[in-house]
C-alpha cells in the first residue's frame, strides 16, 4: 500500500473515530439534559399538586366556615312576601265623619216652652203693673221678650251642639290618625323585613359566587401551569 494511501486511510479513520466519539459525548449530554428536565418537570408537577391540595383545603375551609345569613327557605319566603305585598292595605278608606247626626233641637233646654211661657207671663204682669194691659205696645214688648229668650235658648243649644260635635270630630280624627300611624308602622316593618331578607340572600349569593370564582381561577391557573410543563 502506498504511504500516501495509508496516511489517507489513517486520517479518515481518525476523523471518523473523532466524529463517533463526539456523537457519543453529545448523546450523553442530551441524556443528562433530558433526565434533568424530566426531574425538574416532575418536581414542578409535585409542587403544583401540593399547591392544588393546599389551595383546595383553604377554599373548603372558607366555604365551611363562611358566614351564612339566610336559611334554605328564605328565597321562597321572600318571593311570597314580595308577591303578596299590597300597599293599598295600608291606606284604607276610612268612613267620613257624620255631621248629620247633630241637630240643634236635640240640645234645646227641655223646659224651653215653660221658660218662654214664664217670660211671657212676667212681661205681661209688668205691663199690667205699668197700666199698659193689652195695648199694642205691651204686646210688642212681650213678643220681643219672648223672641229674645227663645233666641238665647237656641244659641246656647247651638253652642252645646257645636262643642260636642267638635269634641267628637277631634276624637274621631285622633283615632283615624292613630290607626294610620299603626298601619304605617306595619308597612315599614314589612318592607324592612323584605329588605333584610333580600340583603341576607344577596350577601350569601355573593359569597358563593366569590368562592366559585376562586375555584375556577385555581383550575385555570393549574391548567395553564401544567400546559407550560409539557
Amino acid at each position: 500500500m502506498a504511504p500516501v494511501v495509508a496516511a489517507a486511510i489513517i486520517g479518515a479513520g481518525a476523523t471518523l473515530g473523532k466524529g463517533i466519539y463526539d456523537a457519543y459525548q453529545s448523546s450523553k449530554e442530551s441524556e443528562r439534559e433530558r433526565k434533568a428536565k424530566e426531574k425538574a418537570i416532575g418536581q414542578a408537577q409535585e409542587g403544583l399538586s401540593s399547591w392544588e391540595t393546599e389551595a383546595g383545603k383553604i377554599l373548603d375551609e372558607a366555604e365551611a366556615n363562611g358566614i351564612q345569613l339566610s336559611s334554605p327557605g328564605d328565597i321562597e319566603a321572600y318571593r311570597q312576601m314580595r308577591a303578596s305585598y299590597d300597599p293599598t292595605r295600608y291606606a284604607p278608606e276610612f268612613e267620613r265623619f257624620d255631621k248629620s247626626q247633630y241637630n240643634v233641637e236635640d240640645y234645646l233646654n227641655p223646659q224651653r216652652d215653660a221658660i218662654i211661657a214664664d217670660v211671657a207671663n212676667r212681661l205681661q204682669h209688668t205691663a199690667a203693673g205699668a197700666g199698659l194691659g193689652h195695648s199694642s205696645g205691651a204686646l210688642e214688648s212681650i213678643a220681643r221678650g219672648v223672641a229674645e229668650k227663645d233666641e238665647s235658648l237656641y244659641d246656647k243649644a247651638y253652642e252645646r251642639m257645636t262643642g260636642e260635635r267638635n269634641f267628637d270630630y277631634g276624637a274621631y280624627t285622633d283615632y283615624i290618625n292613630q290607626q294610620q300611624q299603626r298601619l304605617d308602622r306595619l308597612q315599614q316593618g314589612e318592607i324592612a323585613q323584605m329588605e333584610q331578607m333580600r340583603g341576607d340572600i344577596l350577601f350569601d349569593q355573593q359569597q358563593q359566587d366569590a368562592l366559585l370564582a376562586s375555584r375556577l381561577n385555581l383550575g385555570n391557573t393549574l391548567a395553564q401551569s401544567r400546559a407550560q410543563l409539557i
